[in-house]
């Protein structure tokens, strides 16, 4: 409860409620089930949630570096996350995009989407952009994954702060949470079990792309993103590649590429869910795995 009114009296007037709440996009199935595929021992279909990072007057990072193309991460974002989410539907889940075009749905507003479609994972896709002031920001590559809670580097907070700056297009009339408050959300958070289970599912995504993408595992790591405070269930972000690199920024804006990518982040969520299943018994396989706020 206090963490409740604690998220709606924060995230609240970060992002008011625009005056119709947003369309909640729902891809349609694009190809027949395989069986094989279903999450070991499940009873009911689980529910992913897939997040498009930033969108609409929001390009997030623009890049490559000395590249002789131009690719913005909203672009990209789209692309991996309709590629994902036609993934895990072949894969048995249920899933619901909160974007499914160029537009711009606000981070609190992302969280309770999933939380009103009662999602068991959410996963949140963005593309990574140096440090301007590193010693070679083009050289800079690799993939990472993060799970709600203080960041414990400088450069898990640098990420954070690249994502959280949508909120200077979003309409508010107040001042947006400091990062004391923040702060404070994610101390009273630190007990809940769900972060623990972040943690897991990115891991798992962590070892999956490291058997495909090009560029090198920068490991999981936690951060203080907005868009995970307000998703009830276990909830990961994941940074696919540097769109500054040239190389990297070919690679995830390619077919070839964004196939690898969503298919090794579908396989590690059902991997995640058949283990979540298998700890949790048969009398657990039908519980969603999402939190009360």
């Amino acid at each position: 409860m206090r963490l409740a009114l604690l998220l709606a009296a924060v995230i609240g007037v970060a992002t008011p409620h625009p005056p119709h709440p947003p369309r909640i996009p729902r891809i349609p199935r694009t190809a027949p089930r395989d069986p094989s595929h279903a999450p070991v021992g499940s009873k009911a279909k689980r529910l992913v949630i897939v997040d498009a990072g930033h969108g609409g007057p929001d390009n997030g990072m623009h890049g490559p570096i000395g590249g002789k193309f131009t690719i913005l991460e909203k672009d990209i974002t789209l692309a991996v996350s309709q590629r994902l989410a036609r993934t895990l539907e072949e894969r048995g889940m249920d899933v619901v995009m909160t974007r499914t075009t160029d537009t711009l749905i606000a981070l609190s507003d992302r969280g309770r989407i999933a939380n009103r479609r009662k999602g068991d994972l959410f996963i949140s896709i963005h593309v990574n952009a140096a440090n301007p002031g590193w010693k070679d920001p083009g050289g800079a590559r690799g993939f990472e994954t993060y799970f709600l809670a203080e960041a414990k580097t400088e450069d898990a907070k640098r990420v954070a702060q690249m994502e959280n700056d949508v909120v200077r297009f979003e309409t508010s009339n107040g001042p947006a949470p400091s990062d004391d408050a923040l702060g404070f959300i994610l101390n009273d958070m630190a007990q809940n079990e769900h972060l623990r289970e972040s943690s897991d599912l990115a891991e798992l995504i962590q070892e999956r792309l490291r058997t495909i993408h090009p560029g090198p595992s920068r490991g999981v790591k936690q951060a203080g993103f907005r868009v995970l405070v307000t998703a009830y269930m276990p909830a990961v972000l994941v940074e696919i590649g540097f769109g500054t690199n040239p190389t990297e920024a070919a690679y995830i804006n390619s077919r070839a590429g964004q196939e690898k990518i969503s298919n090794a982040v579908a396989d590690a969520a059902v991997a995640y869910l058949a283990r979540y299943e298998r700890r949790r018994g048969p009398a657990d396989a039908t519980t969603t795995l999402a939190r009360k706020p």
